[in-house]
């Protein structure tokens, strides 16, 4: 009972902020992320919007590298932190130039990669 509480509430809560913040658009990513065996989805995911980037999870992700760097590898951002679940965890963009960017997060051996673009 307290599982599907939690699982209803993050699904609550997620619901609410994509409705608060709808201009966000989900980044293309490749990944390679370990499921465990319950039914919620471990990996991460990505989202952008004019401003920021987001990481998003449904699971709290302790001692996350979240990392952006451009198409020639120079880094922008790095970063070791913690996502809690079932929260939008923001990284500023407004200071990049247009171009495009890799959105690298990882956490051991589990990855997530996304592409995006910013035209000014």
């Amino acid at each position: 009972m307290k599982k599907t509480l939690f699982i209803y509430m993050c699904l609550i809560l997620g619901l609410s902020q994509l409705y608060a913040a709808d201009d966000k658009v989900t980044i293309p990513k490749d990944d390679k992320w370990e499921e465990t065996n319950e039914r919620s989805n471990n990996a991460p995911q990505l989202y952008q919007d004019d401003s920021s980037v987001y990481v998003y999870s449904e699971k709290e992700l302790n001692n996350l590298t979240i990392g952006i760097t451009d198409m020639m590898g120079n880094v922008y951002h790095y970063e070791v932190t913690t996502v809690p679940a079932c929260m939008y965890y923001a990284v500023s963009i407004e200071s990049l130039p247009a171009g495009q960017y890799y959105l690298s997060v990882y956490q051991g051996s589990n990855y997530v990669i996304g592409l995006f673009n910013i035209s000014n």
